[in-house]
């Protein structure tokens, strides 16, 4: 009879954990669509009000003016047609610009192609001698689209952005430039020739570059210049809601062999925030990455971002102060960034790990219990390192068949959710067969002494990613103080890790895509874990029900 209960109890807990991980899911979902897009009505009459309003509306029609629809590859004819509505455009906003033009490829070879970068700056501007701040974009297609979302949209994003910035040029207390290359889908060439050959490169400006991966979803900025402290600190909650954001892409992004123009500003020592969209890469270089399929909310993202960033950064007499130093950062559901010093990792780990050791040692390390402590640890080793193995195994199964025949489809979120409950269920069922027998209080106490150990090794070897292991440790440290019920204490403690770990999982699935299987089951897993004590013995019914432990007592008695 009362295992049937514990059953019953058991089920009960894992199931509303499990809708609360949905409910949190669709809420990331519905969060990070981006902005409602703004009529031009409505942001003229803001801006006559003095508040300056980005329009998707007018940028799209921005973006109609200069691009016709044509596939424009650095050095053909249709890209210098694009170049030349690009500077009318510009100019009949009042800029001063110029061309600079270097080869494409050998600069020796008889009928080599030019690239011709456009920069363009405000004549009132001349006088001041602040660090300038630089809109870049690249205005260039790639060979096998007309590139309206890479980078159409950011061009057209970037040009009404910097009107609207300018309206009162004069009153600006430092310069902007934009700066729009070319050449950027054949290696970032249009850059390289800018940062070794253009004077105000030597500057080391102040930048926020644009790009996109697809044509639809929010922008994320997911790239910031090493030191970025100071940075993170003044800027990166000025960023248009939803803030999507995170040390955590940085970090990645810096290891993967591609990149943007920013890794070409960044290597030459500027200092800024690199944006980006990221859904809808099933059309990322395709010939359907057309206007008709961008999404305008992305439109009025970037356009949003560039605004609020930049008139932050062009009202402000300081320049950046130079720091060695990283900051961690991360964004909770798009409301807010959290951001702390890097080093601040270690001593805070270590912080939670002495009170873990205090609070939970003593039940987990005794002679008696120590083997099935050590049961839990192992089931948290088995289900980490199988997981990429589950991963791998599904997606070399539905690769290149009907239900993924490449890497990127349009129906990629519903795959990368199906995947999502297939590592769900393969870690619980991995869990429940190896700790069924085993008391449920004792593996709520190896779990969470075993996550603050690893989240200790992880903080001193990847610190951007620690906070997702380190958070949750701490809760569940409140949590066994507050919180006399077991199943509670589990439901919390996984909402907790949820609110932290589905936002990552969503733009990682986004991201890397349904093919990338190896990698995103066990980024998946992690959301298992807190879940791991739903799956022990529950011992008695005082467990639940009874006086909370005295937990305090006992560590003043150690």
């Amino acid at each position: 009879m009362n295992q049937t209960v514990s059953t019953m109890s058991n089920r009960r807990t894992l199931c509303l954990s499990i809708l609360s991980l949905v409910l949190i899911e669709l809420v990331v979902c519905v969060q990070y669509r981006g902005p409602a897009v703004v009529s031009e009505q409505n942001a003229d009459a803001l801006t006559v009000a003095g508040v300056p309003t980005f329009s998707a509306e007018r940028a799209l029609r921005i973006h109609q003016r200069l691009f016709d629809g044509s596939i424009h590859p650095a050095g053909s004819v249709a890209n210098e047609a694009v170049r030349g509505r690009l500077q009318e455009l510009l100019r009949e906003h009042g800029w001063e610009v110029e061309t600079q033009a270097c080869a494409l490829g050998d600069p020796d070879k008889e009928g080599t192609p030019r690239l011709h970068n456009v920069i363009a700056r405000r004549p009132e501007q001349f006088r001041l001698s602040l660090q300038p701040l630089v809109l870049a974009t690249h205005f260039d297609s790639c060979q096998s689209g007309p590139g309206a979302g890479d980078a159409g949209a950011c061009v057209a994003a970037v040009v009404e952005a910097a009107r609207l910035l300018t309206l009162k040029a004069a009153d600006l207390k430092r310069p902007v430039w934009l700066l729009f290359t070319d050449g950027e889908e054949d290696g970032l060439l249009g850059a390289k020739a800018f940062t070794g050959l253009h004077p105000l490169s030597k500057q080391q400006p102040l930048v926020l570059n644009f790009d996109a991966r697809g044509t639809a979803g929010p922008v994320a900025m997911f790239e910031t210049h090493r030191g970025n402290l100071t940075a993170i600190d003044q800027w990166v909650n000025t960023l248009s809601r939803p803030r999507i954001t995170g040390s955590l892409f940085t970090a990645v992004y810096r290891l993967m062999p591609n990149g943007t123009d920013f890794s070409v500003f960044r290597n030459a020592g500027w200092k800024g925030f690199n944006f980006a969209i990221l859904d809808g890469a099933h059309r990322y270089h395709q010939p359907d990455d057309t206007l008709a399929n961008l999404d305008p909310c992305s439109v009025q993202h970037f356009g949003e971002h560039a605004l609020s960033v930049s008139s932050v950064i062009l009202n402000d007499f300081r320049d950046l102060q130079t720091t060695h130093e990283d900051s961690v950062y991360f964004d909770i559901l798009g409301l807010v960034v959290i951001h702390f010093p890097v080093w601040w990792c270690v001593p805070l780990r270590f912080a939670v790990l002495i009170v873990a050791v205090q609070l939970y040692g003593r039940q987990v390390l005794r002679q008696n219990v120590i083997r099935q402590a050590m049961k839990v640890w192992l089931t948290m080793l088995v289900i980490i390192t199988t997981s990429p193995v589950v991963g791998w195994i599904v997606t070399s199964s539905i690769y290149h068949t009907a239900i993924l025949p490449r890497p990127f489809v349009w129906y990629g979120h519903g795959l990368s959710f199906g995947m999502w409950c297939l590592s769900l269920l393969s870690s619980l069922a991995i869990a429940h067969w190896m700790l069924r027998r085993i008391d449920q209080n004792l593996v709520w106490n190896a779990f969470w002494l075993g996550q603050a150990t690893t989240c200790m090794v992880v903080s001193i070897y990847a610190p951007e990613f620690s906070y997702l292991l380190s958070i949750p440790a701490a809760i569940a440290i409140a949590l066994t103080f507050t919180v006399r019920s077991i199943p509670l204490r589990i439901i919390f403690a996984t909402i907790s890790a949820g609110i932290l770990l589905i936002p990552v999982q969503h733009l990682i699935s986004i991201a890397l895509g349904p093919r990338s299987g190896i990698l995103l089951f066990p980024a998946f897993a992690l959301v298992a874990m807190p879940m791991l004590a739903a799956l022990g013995r529950r011992h008695t019914a005082r467990t639940d029900d009874g006086p909370a432990p005295s937990v305090h007592k006992k560590i003043v008695a150690s």
